[in-house]
């Protein structure tokens, strides 16, 4: 059973109030997700630019403060290198990651680690539709290990205090990958 205070905390684990705290704006960047055909090469480099630019400043920002316990395995390279396997430029703009200073690393490495199922839900889908694409980035299984050796600290009973903290951090991953959405949407022409 959840937590019974009114509050959100109590008994509650830390990965369920993150989940219920950063909901909606989960479910904005999957419909943005879910609205490209991942089997269409221009489709699946926009998904592929998307991640590259929120994904480098998030990679950058953990390497300087993260500790190697919440360090998510680095995947921009593996976007580079499917972006190139594409024959598409491996630039373009890149979001801003900014967390608050007292963030707690732990929401990051649980936005981050979390989208490791959706990576593997994307590829069985293009395997389905037999798409001829790169997949290095979304086969990679360093994100699946990463997220099972976080589990146990995202299981463990939220408290006001960290819960906070690592809420900010999450929020800023979602508000980076937000920024990123917009920088990589198709220009319309007038």
């Amino acid at each position: 059973m959840g937590g019974s205070s009114v509050d959100g905390f109590g008994t509650q684990p830390l990965r369920t109030f993150l989940k219920q705290r950063t909901a909606a704006s989960h479910e904005r960047l999957d419909r943005s997700v879910d609205a490209l055909v991942l089997a269409e090469p221009g489709d699946y480099a926009r998904f592929l630019h998307l991640q590259l630019a929120a994904r480098a400043p998030i990679e950058r920002w953990a390497a300087r403060h993260c500790p190697p316990d919440l360090r998510p395995p680095e995947t921009a390279d593996l976007l580079r290198e499917d972006l190139r396997g594409l024959g598409t430029g491996v630039t373009g703009p890149e979001s801003r990651f900014e967390p608050p200073p007292a963030a707690d690393p732990l929401g990051l490495a649980w936005a981050i680690a979390g989208s490791h199922m959706g990576n593997r839900a994307m590829l069985v889908g293009l395997t389905r539709a037999g798409a001829q694409l790169p997949c290095a980035f979304l086969a990679d299984p360093r994100m699946g290990v990463f997220w099972s050796a976080l589990r146990p600290r995202l299981e463990a009973p939220a408290n006001p205090a960290s819960a906070a903290h690592a809420l900010d951090a999450a929020e800023a991953v979602f508000a980076c990958f937000a920024l990123a959405l917009s920088a990589c949407q198709p220009r319309k022409v007038a």
